[in-house]
């Protein structure tokens, strides 16, 4: 067993619970006791250590992000999600080629900045081993993606490999999901096979969903960028969508799911998401590049739609750090009460994504998986305002722990 301390302990349990001079007591399987540090310190253990002017809290989730493109820097387009997705579909080949020390730099970013579990959507399996060598926990969401109907079998054959090889992987630290892209680059054939697979293996879903005008437009009204898209790079003058909203939210009628920025919903999309098995995850920083606007976090709490924040990929973002993504969001909803926005804030990419992922995590209490990070807050023993000021000022973990072992991320 180990005892570690700290001036501040953020549990994210039910009470939220700020234990000032906190310790937790854990071993590699779980945590065993939280309390008072000068309390659990008057019995003897084989390591004890107490971090001065720092926080601990759970090990961060990051629930959606795309490890593959993590190449980019400045070869896309922003300001516009048609522009944007014009450049990936012309940059995307070179930005996937060789990414492999581009992958191993983004998770080690992800590790440094306290995230010890992602949701990571693979397009083609490029960072597979590489998560899966990981200290992370990781859900393997396989994406499938694809819209003529010709090379439908080739993109099954394609993709139950990349689903085998991942199932073949499962350990308590690995765990396979099913990624279907979006409406607009899916054809009801193969989106229909990717959720009977799901509903097979008792996998969750992800997708992205309505995350821009462009595709609302398409989906509504057949007409608009999507019109245009599909004949530049398809060669396709007919194209129309495979589906309407309704239709599309139909398909996840019997599964556990994630959508994924939901920028473009009306009163009706929210009342039927309201009614699937699903949580919505929104990323600020990615939906202000390409569509400049937030999702409606004042609509989902109306629904009791949960907040859960993550990065996406570097394919629109300057960097995949949840603490950074966690601030945007704490300016970009000035609606709300501040404290209690970072409340919020910090269940995000803690405890509310952890009941998805399943990895035992999210919160710490007695019987939960030994997954923390700690963070020096300068001053932070003085402070009466623990959480805000954590997430005003996080930026890298002192130390981060993933099941009771500290991790050497400066090594990794």
């Amino acid at each position: 067993m180990k005892l570690i301390g700290a001036s501040a302990v953020i549990t994210c349990d039910d009470n939220f619970s700020v234990i000032k001079d906190g310790g937790i007591l854990f071993d590699e399987n779980k945590i065993i006791k939280i309390g008072k540090f000068n309390e659990l310190k008057k019995m003897q253990y084989i390591d004890v250590r107490f971090y001065e002017s720092c926080v601990i809290t759970p090990s961060l989730i990051n629930t959606h992000i795309h490890f593959e493109f993590s190449q980019n820097t400045s070869s896309l387009n922003y300001g516009n999600f048609g522009e944007w997705l014009d450049s990936v579909i012309l940059k995307r080949e070179s930005l996937m080629k060789d990414s492999s020390d581009a992958i191993k730099t983004a998770l080690k970013e992800t590790l440094s900045c306290g995230v010890g579990s992602v949701g990571a959507i693979s397009s083609n399996g490029l960072d597979l081993e590489i998560l899966n060598q990981s200290p992370l926990k990781v859900l393997f969401f396989n994406e499938i993606i694809g819209t003529n109907k010709e090379y439908n079998e080739k993109i099954m054959n394609d993709f139950n490999e990349r689903l085998e090889k991942s199932l073949l992987l499962t350990s308590p630290n690995f765990k396979s999901g099913i990624a279907l892209h979006s409406p607009y680059s899916l054809n009801f054939e193969l989106a229909s096979y990717a959720i009977k697979k799901a509903m097979e293996h008792k996998l969750l879903v992800s997708t992205h969903f309505l995350e821009s005008k462009e595709e609302l437009m398409w989906l509504e009204y057949k007409k608009g960028y999507f019109k245009k898209f599909f004949k530049r790079f398809f060669n396709d003058e007919n194209a129309l969508p495979y589906y309407s909203k309704e239709s599309f939210l139909r398909l996840f009628k019997n599964c556990e799911s994630l959508f994924v920025h939901c920028l473009f919903l009306n009163n009706d999309d929210w009342a039927t998401i309201s009614k699937l098995n699903v949580d919505i995850v929104s990323c600020p920083r990615s939906n202000r590049l390409l569509n400049n606007r937030y999702f409606d976090f004042l609509k989902a709490k109306d629904y009791r739609l949960p907040l859960i924040i993550a990065t996406d990929g570097k394919s629109s973002n300057n960097n995949l750090n949840i603490l950074d993504e966690a601030r945007v969001a704490l300016f970009a909803y000035e609606q709300f009460n501040i404290n209690n926005l970072a409340k919020e804030i910090l269940l995000s990419i803690t405890r509310r994504p952890a009941k998805r992922l399943r990895f035992n995590n999210g919160f710490l209490e007695k019987g939960r998986a030994s997954d923390f990070a700690i963070f020096y807050i300068k001053d932070i023993e003085n402070c009466s305002q623990v959480i805000l000021n954590f997430l005003l000022h996080a930026k890298k973990v002192e130390d981060l722990y993933i099941n009771g072992k500290r991790i050497d991320i400066e090594n990794y």
